[in-house]
Parts: C-alpha cells; structure tokens; sequence
C-alpha cells in the first residue's frame, strides 16, 4: 500500500512529463495506460465498488498497484482510490488467508464457490445500475 498513494497522486503528472522528454517513454507510458483502461471496464461502470472489489481478487495483475493505476488513469478522486485500494488489500488478504487455512480441497471448491458467486453479483450489479437508468 506504500506506493498506491503516490502512484494515484503523480503518476499522470509523470507520464507527461516523461512524454515531453522521449518518444520511447510516450509509447512505455501509452503500453501501460492501455493495459489498464482493458482491465479497467468493469471498474469503470462502478467505480468505487467495481476497483474495491478488481482489487480484491487474489490474482496477479489484479493488486493495489495495478488498482492505483486504474484508479488514475479513470480520474478517481484520491481518497475514493486509496479506500477502494485499501479495503481491497484487506479483503484479499483475508480471502488468501482463508482459503490457506481451509486446506487444498476446500480451497478449491471454495474458489469455485467464489467465483460463481461474484458472477452473479456483477450480474445482479449491472441489472440494478441498468434499472436505475432507465428510470
């Protein structure tokens, strides 16, 4: 979490500054903000919610620092990113921790269990954002 506030904070102020000074910096720059705008579309739709919980999966790619990166590339405002990184990091930690406690068995139907269940959450999400809009 160390780094997350300043990523949130500078890392745009830093991607421009960097583009002035180097072709090769602006394409690093551009590779990196595309990879997050990708990985940024269900974050995009609900924000504070939608990187709390990107963050809150425990696999790679998906930690605080690729969540400030979101974070920053959408244009949250600092402390909703941060929370939405904190709490993330939370939840993951206890997710891990769980599933190293249950033993590999249980793990892996809890996972499976996981998974099937923030499916349909994203899917009942969406069905109420959906609802509201139409209104």
């Amino acid at each position: 979490m160390v780094p997350v506030p300043f990523i949130i904070l500078y890392l745009k102020k830093l991607a421009t500054f960097l583009s002035q000074r180097s072709a090769w910096a602006t394409r690093i720059m551009d590779l990196l903000f595309e990879r997050a705008r990708r990985k940024a579309a269900p974050v995009e739709e609900f924000q504070w919610l939608g990187l709390m919980l990107f963050v809150a999966v425990p696999f790679p790619g998906t930690g605080a620092w690729t969540g400030a990166i979101i974070a920053s590339v959408l244009g949250m405002p600092f402390w909703s990113g941060l929370s939405a990184n904190f709490v993330g990091v939370v939840l993951a930690g206890l997710l891990v921790n769980l599933l190293m406690n249950l033993g590999l068995k249980y793990a892996i139907g809890t996972g499976v269990l996981l998974f099937i269940v923030s499916t349909v959450m994203w899917g009942a999400l969406r069905g109420v954002k959906k609802s509201l809009n139409t209104k």
